[in-house]
């Protein structure tokens, strides 16, 4: 499939797991309004929709049998991504006053309602999730406590935390991976995850296919650390030179700007070695190289 076809499908895609996230979050029309519209600002600000896509994709390679609920599932994925966001940017966290180019949700709200929205989103994709009826009730259980394990004290919340406590430290051996592999990579890795639990792969596929997530997570996490310091503000969205500022544990900090480009690479092509084991038809393999060679 040549390179315009996957970005054809790339689209298609997206407008899928967006078409399903409008349906899901309530209009503004419905009370609390402000509360309603700062979700619906943040969950449908944009976004490449890359995790909602790993998830679609993985369901795919295991046969596609429950379609309405992998797009049900991503649309979930996203919701509790669009929560980490909006979370991430307030004050008390990584202090961004924009995000996707637009004003973060406590600029364009308040705090307060940032807060709130971010906890709303966090409770509609697990409500989501656990709603989809057409997959074996055991894979969505599956499904449910992998997205909940994954964005846990242990790995997700785990991993901003330390992210956190790492501020103005000089960087340890292994805690930048720490840090990445939890903060960023997990949710990559569950996506992909949950796409062929919902298929009924069996456990080693699921866990081999979640292997290939985390080594393209930890990449993108690594790239986003690179966009941090060489990137454009105007490409990227928010704001940039601000780990620096804050003396953030990054890659580029630990381990030099080259080598975490090198890291990166290999990393991808890791995961697009593994990938091909499962059947893929080359459209991870597309999404992952973007991943290295993305602006944004």
């Amino acid at each position: 499939m040549s390179s315009d076809l996957m970005l054809e499908k790339m689209a298609g895609d997206r407008a899928l797991i967006e078409r399903k996230m409008e349906e899901i979050l309530p209009g503004p029309e419905q009370r609390p309004a402000s509360l309603h519209e700062a979700m619906r600002y943040s969950a449908l600000g944009g976004g490449k929709r890359f995790r909602g896509i790993l998830c679609l994709q993985a369901h795919r390679i295991f046969g596609d049998p429950h379609t309405g609920d992998a797009i049900a599932a991503a649309a979930a994925i996203e919701f509790l991504h669009a929560y980490t966001l909006i979370h991430d940017d307030l004050p008390a966290l990584d202090d961004d006053d924009t995000r996707r180019g637009r004003p973060s949700c406590h600029i364009r709200f308040d705090e307060a309602s940032a807060l709130l929205a971010g906890d709303a989103l966090q409770a509609l994709a697990f409500e989501t999730l656990s709603a989809c009826s057409g997959a074996n009730p055991e894979d969505v259980t599956l499904s449910v406590w992998m997205l909940a394990s994954a964005a846990g004290s242990k790995l997700l919340v785990g991993g901003q935390a330390a992210d956190i406590e790492g501020e103005g430290h000089d960087p340890e051996p292994g805690l930048v991976e720490f840090i990445h592999l939890r903060k960023t990579a997990e949710l990559i890795s569950v996506s992909l995850r949950i796409g062929a639990a919902l298929a009924s792969a069996g456990m080693e596929e699921i866990e081999l296919i979640g292997d290939v997530g985390r080594d393209a997570g930890l990449a993108f996490q690594i790239i986003d650390d690179l966009l941090d310091v060489e990137g454009s503000e105007e490409m990227v969205g928010k704001g940039l030179r601000k780990d620096m500022k804050k003396g953030k544990i990054t890659w580029p900090s630990s381990y030099g700007i080259e080598s975490s480009r090198e890291t990166a690479v290999r990393l991808i092509d890791g995961a697009n070695e593994k990938v091909k084991s499962l059947g893929d038809d080359g459209y991870l393999e597309f999404l992952f190289r973007l991943v290295v060679d993305r602006t944004s």
